[in-house]
C-alpha cells in the first residue's frame, strides 16, 4: 500500500463523558459494519449513515474494498479494519510491514474516524486450541499504531461469550469496545458461524430484544471507562452462512426460511435501549442484505431517524434522574421503562423504551425541564404536564423521544 492522501488529517477524541469529537465537533458514530448488496458509499450516506468500516484485508469475497484508501468515502467518515496485521504474535514480520504500509496510507485521511483491531479475538473456533487473538500480540500491534498515529482511537468488537476478565486482557490494545448481541433468529434455527450449537449467538438465558441493554453493561465492565459502541443486527443471522466455516452444509446453500430480517420497531428499540445503556456509537450488521429488499427499507427508516437526532444522541448525558411510576394494567413490572436525559443544545431530551414484551403506562416525575407541554419527537403530538408530571403509554419495545415543546 503505497502513498498517502495528501489532505489535512482529522483528530478524534474521546472526551470525559465518553462522546467522540471529530477535529472538535460532537459526533456520534451511525456506522455501517458492512457494505449491503448493491450498496455504495452514496447510498450508505442517503439512507443517514455517517461512517462505514473500510477493510483492505479479511473481507468477504463479494465486497471486495480496493487495497488502497479511496480519497473520497462519499461524504462518510471510515474506519480502517485492520485484521490479524494487528496481531504481532505470529508472522510479525509481514504483519509488521502491512500494517505499517496500511497506516502510512491512510493515517493523513480527511474522512479516518480510527481503526478497528482484530475482530473478535477471544473467540475459539472448533477446530482451534487457542483465541483468535492475542491480548499480549494485539497490544503490541495497537502500540505500533499509536507511535504512527496518536490522532486516531482504536476499537476491539467482541463475541457476546466469553469471561469479562478475559475480554478485558485485550483493553489494553483498544480505546472503544463493542459486541453484537445479534438476538434475532428464525425459530429452529440451525448454527452458524460464531453461534452456539443450538444457534443462538447470545448466551444470557433472556432471549428477548433485551438483552442488548445487558450486553451494553456487560461491554462497559469490560470496557473499564473506555468508550463503548455496540453493534446492531440490521440482516438476517442466516446470511452469515459460509461453505468455508461449515463445509457439512455446502450442498445445503441459504435456508431461505431461516433469512429472518429484523423489524423496525425491534432495531429501533435494539438501538435506543443500546445508546439508554451507555454506548455512545452504534455499527449496523448488514452483512448480505440486499438494498432493494423490504427488509432495506426499515433499515433506512430507523437510520434516517437516528441521523436527525444526531445532535441530540452526540449530547452528553444530563446527570438527572427521573422517577418512573406505573399504573397497573394486570402486567408485572419486570424491566420497565427505561431512560436516558441527553443535554441537548435544544434543551434537554428524554430517550425512553419499554425493555418488555407487555404494554406499560408510565408517569415521569422530577422532570428535567419546567415546561408544561412536551413533544413527543417524531411522532406529531404533544402531551400536557400534570402535576409536574408525564403520563403515556408504551406497547411492547416501543420507544419515545421526548423534548420541551417550544
Amino acid at each position: 500500500m503505497a502513498g498517502s492522501v495528501l489532505c489535512m488529517s482529522t483528530i478524534v477524541t474521546i472526551d470525559d463523558d465518553r462522546m467522540t469529537r471529530v477535529d472538535g465537533r460532537p459526533f456520534f458514530p451511525l456506522a455501517a459494519r458492512h457494505m449491503p448488496l448493491g450498496g455504495d458509499p452514496a447510498i450508505l450516506r442517503d439512507v443517514g449513515f455517517n461512517a462505514l468500516r473500510w477493510a483492505p484485508f479479511g473481507m468477504l469475497k463479494y465486497e471486495q474494498p480496493p487495497r488502497e484508501a479511496p480519497r473520497d468515502f462519499g461524504g462518510l467518515m471510515f474506519y480502517a479494519y485492520v485484521y490479524n496485521r494487528g496481531d504481532l504474535s505470529k508472522d510479525a514480520d509481514r504483519r509488521r510491514d502491512e500494517l505499517i504500509a496500511l497506516l502510512r496510507s491512510v493515517k493523513d485521511h480527511p474522512a479516518l474516524l480510527g481503526y478497528e483491531q482484530l475482530n473478535e479475538p477471544a473467540y475459539m473456533w472448533p477446530d482451534q486450541s487457542e483465541p483468535q487473538g492475542s491480548p499480549e500480540g494485539m497490544a503490541a500491534g495497537s502500540a505500533l499504531i499509536r507511535s504512527l498515529d496518536g490522532r486516531h482511537p482504536i476499537r476491539i468488537g467482541h463475541m457476546c461469550g466469553n469471561l469479562v476478565p478475559t475480554l478485558r486482557k485485550y483493553n489494553a490494545a483498544a480505546d472503544i469496545i463493542s459486541a453484537n448481541p445479534y438476538c434475532i433468529v428464525a425459530p429452529g434455527m440451525r448454527s452458524f458461524p460464531g453461534a452456539r450449537g443450538d444457534g443462538i449467538l447470545t448466551d444470557h438465558a433472556d432471549r428477548t430484544l433485551s438483552v442488548v441493554g445487558r450486553y451494553t453493561d456487560k461491554m462497559r465492565r469490560v470496557a473499564d471507562g473506555r468508550q463503548v459502541w455496540m453493534q446492531i443486527q440490521g440482516a438476517a443471522n442466516e446470511n452469515w452462512y459460509s461453505a468455508e466455516h461449515m463445509p457439512e452444509l455446502r450442498a445445503h446453500g441459504i435456508y431461505e426460511h431461516h433469512r429472518r430480517y429484523p423489524t423496525y420497531w425491534e432495531m429501533r428499540f435494539m438501538a435506543f435501549q443500546a445508546i439508554i445503556h451507555g454506548a455512545t456509537g452504534l455499527e449496523w450488521m448488514l452483512i448480505r442484505h440486499p438494498i432493494d429488499a423490504p427488509s432495506f427499507v426499515d433499515v433506512r427508516r430507523v437510520i434516517g431517524e437516528l441521523r436527525d437526532l444526531h445532535d441530540v444522541l452526540a449530547s452528553p448525558p444530563l446527570r438527572h434522574e427521573l422517577t418512573v411510576e406505573y399504573t397497573e394494567l394486570g402486567f408485572s413490572d419486570w424491566e420497565g421503562v427505561e431512560v436516558l436525559v441527553k443535554a441537548s443544545r435544544d434543551g434537554p431530551h428524554v430517550l425512553s423504551a419499554n425493555a418488555q414484551g407487555d404494554p406499560m403506562l408510565a408517569t415521569f416525575g422530577n422532570l428535567p425541564h419546567d415546561c408544561l407541554r412536551w413533544q413527543v419527537v417524531g411522532e406529531n403530538r404533544e402531551i400536557r404536564v400534570d402535576g409536574g408530571r408525564l403520563s403515556d403509554r408504551f406497547g411492547p419495545y416501543e420507544v419515545h423521544v421526548y423534548a420541551p415543546a417550544a
